[in-house]
């Protein structure tokens, strides 16, 4: 399962990639019975990784973007560690 998302500059600052990251992962751990969820985010992205960091992911590596070559940063979650 992957999911991306983009949210207008106007609705930054207000929760809604959160709760909206939070409501996902919570539908993929616990509705549709994964073990396991990442998260890739670019490096540079401060913003998904604060989300990213509040839903309880834990930095794993930061490999290159396999075509253009910037780095990225994977997070992970068990089951396990999730907090609904």
């Amino acid at each position: 399962m992957a999911i991306g998302w983009r949210i207008g500059s106007q609705f930054w600052g207000q929760g809604y990639a959160s709760e909206a990251a939070h409501a996902m992962l919570e539908f993929a751990l616990q509705d549709r019975g994964l073990d396991r969820v990442i998260s890739i985010n670019r490096v540079s992205d401060n913003a998904s990784e604060n989300v990213i960091r509040k839903l309880g992911m834990v930095s794993e590596r930061e490999p290159a973007h396999p075509l253009y070559g910037f780095p990225l940063h994977v997070h992970a979650i068990d089951l396990t560690e999730f907090q609904a």
